[in-house]
């Protein structure tokens, strides 16, 4: 019986993917940009090709409103360090209590990814995306921990607490919350989810998470590195990924490391982080202790993997980080099964930098399986 439930949960799985394929509609010309950039961590390079699907006006824009229709409220503390913000988009004219999306950015962390002028536009794209369709978008900015494994799952801890008891003065619904991580966030977000302490007395949360081209603590499971390089699958933090510059260097007015040579240690974020998560490697004995595994196979926060198709070290299918736990997790019944979705002819970055544009190879599948779950 187990084992009929599990095919049934893999059957459903399959099916959302083959729709996310059936939906992907990545421009031509971009679909050439990116196979010419191939299987790199290219911020810099991948940011210019989607820039004109984007709004004229960004962050370097002097418009008021800078987005017509959309209240922003930036940098809103919600912790004790001077980088606990967020940044709150509000559609204007719709109703209270909407669901809110909270989303975590990989590579250092910055909730604006300046790229050369000429391209940046990230990551408001996500947080427009989710106004258009109903919902408050919520930005936040990770930033470096004392060094402790937890850091990263208790500043998402924090976060949550804070907008359970502050995110309806934004008119979102405490109570229909699904956060969002991609690559280097994935560590963050994997450690809270998968650590009941980190919760508050309002528990998890969130409703459903988003895992996309990342990897974090799952010991005893030893599924194969996403790429050849970089930390190891079990560490708090995804592997780095082979990284360069297919348009001639790095950006105007980029962070050191956004693009070119040091993108693969920005976009695999802990490059120094040990297999437990946090610095220097640790023993078998104290990475279990600090697996996710556990929990994870007993929550009942809904769980998507995403592997983009050009992500680094992927070869035609999910990467084997996604696909071993989700085997493992679908062993206990299709509750458990995370829905899973293979990115065809998106990139590491492709796969944020296309969020509202016409590009919805990733948006469509997500925002239906969103909501299903509301």
């Amino acid at each position: 019986m187990t084992s009929l439930k599990c095919d049934l949960g893999v059957a459903v799985v399959m099916a959302l993917a083959s729709a996310g394929t059936a939906l992907a509609q990545v421009p031509a010309k971009i679909e050439a940009g990116l196979k010419k950039i191939g299987q790199i961590v290219d911020p810099g390079c991948t940011a210019k090709l989607y820039r004109s699907l984007m709004p004229t006006d960004d962050i370097n824009s002097n418009a008021a409103p800078l987005y017509k229709g959309i209240v922003i409220a930036r940098d809103v503390s919600f912790g004790p360090n001077a980088k606990d913000v967020v940044d709150i988009f509000t559609a204007d004219r719709r109703g209270e209590s909407r669901p809110v999306l909270i989303y975590v950015p990989g590579g250092a962390g910055n909730k604006i990814e300046q790229q050369g002028k000429e391209a940046n536009a990230f990551y408001d794209n996500i947080m427009r995306w989710a106004t258009k369709n109903g919902m408050v978008g919520v930005n936040m900015q990770r930033h470096p921990g004392q060094g402790n494994w937890d850091d990263g799952g208790k500043d998402v801890s924090l976060m949550i607490q804070w907008l359970q008891a502050n995110v309806s003065k934004y008119k979102g619904d405490p109570e229909q919350m699904f956060i969002w991580a991609h690559s280097a966030g994935n560590g963050p977000l994997g450690t809270y989810i998968g650590r009941p302490e980190l919760h508050g007395p309002k528990g998890v949360g969130v409703k459903g998470a988003i895992f996309m081209s990342g990897q974090f603590n799952v010991a005893p499971l030893q599924p194969q590195a996403v790429t050849g390089r970089g930390a190891g699958p079990a560490s708090g933090a995804p592997a780095a990924g082979p990284a360069g510059s297919a348009c001639g260097g790095e950006p105007p007015n980029s962070p050191p490391g956004a693009a070119g040579r040091g993108a693969g240690r920005a976009a695999g974020a802990g490059a120094a982080a040990g297999p437990g998560g946090g610095r220097g490697p640790v023993d078998a004995e104290t990475q279990l202790a600090r697996s996710s595994l556990p929990e994870l196979k007993k929550t009942t926060v809904k769980l998507f993997l995403v592997t983009a198709e050009l992500d680094p070290g992927i070869n035609g299918s999910m990467s084997a980080f996604n696909q071993t736990l989700h085997d493992e997790l679908c062993k206990d019944g299709p509750d458990h099964c995370p829905t899973m979705l293979f990115a065809k002819q998106e990139s590491h970055m492709s796969e944020v930098f296309s969020i509202d544009t016409k590009d919805t190879t990733v948006s469509g599948p997500i925002l239906e399986w969103m909501k299903k779950l509301k």
